[in-house]
């Protein structure tokens, strides 16, 4: 098992290392540059090893967009949307030859994570991703290999220690939606650990 002070101290090295100017300013979206600099950077330390599930392939997701709105049910409150992007690969095709199920979960649940915690950083807070407790997915359809795949990410909450956000996943090849699912989190000691290095 890895070393989990060597880990947290991967995770703050890589939010504390500025991004190339051009990937951050190619990213649509109303958001302010550090707020778009942050969705990417908890994407990148989602992939990071040794703790990455199916690392190569997970890696080619990129985040198109990220705008931050006011939430009209919310005073003073805002909603984060972050839209991401892949292709499907060879390697993430099941028997069917189809997009495995699993990779598009986890490829949601990174990219949820990722969105709660950068309306976090957003609204003032630590900016430190939590636990994943429920991700309710249903499928609509699949999408075959070398489709387009947009995961658009609209957050529900992130404040209180409670997270939410919805997703949808797209298959722009074909025009045709693929899943939609609601993700709930919670705060995780992982800010402790962070804060002593």
């Amino acid at each position: 098992m890895a070393d989990p002070s060597a880990y947290n101290a991967r995770i703050a090295h890589i939010l504390r290392t500025p991004l190339p100017t051009a990937q951050v300013t190619s990213i649509q979206g109303n958001a302010p540059y550090k707020v778009k600099e942050s969705a990417v950077k908890w994407l990148n330390i989602f992939h990071a090893p040794p703790r990455c599930f199916a690392g190569p392939l997970t890696r080619r997701t990129t985040v198109t967009e990220v705008s931050l709105d006011p939430n009209p049910l919310v005073e003073n409150g805002r909603v984060l949307t972050m839209v991401c992007e892949t292709d499907v690969a060879e390697e993430m095709l099941d028997g069917r030859r189809k997009a495995s199920n699993a990779f598009i979960i986890t490829i949601m649940d990174e990219c949820v994570s990722s969105a709660v915690t950068t309306l976090d950083f957003a609204e003032g807070g630590a900016g430190i991703s939590g636990v994943s407790l429920t991700l309710d997915t249903v499928f609509h359809g699949s999408a075959e290999r070398g489709a387009r795949l947009r995961f658009v990410n609209k957050t529900l909450s992130a404040a209180n220690g409670a997270q939410s956000c919805s997703c949808q996943v797209w298959d722009l090849t074909n025009q045709q939606l693929v899943a939609t699912a609601t993700f709930v989190g919670m705060q995780s000691s992982l800010l402790t650990a962070l804060a002593r290095l």
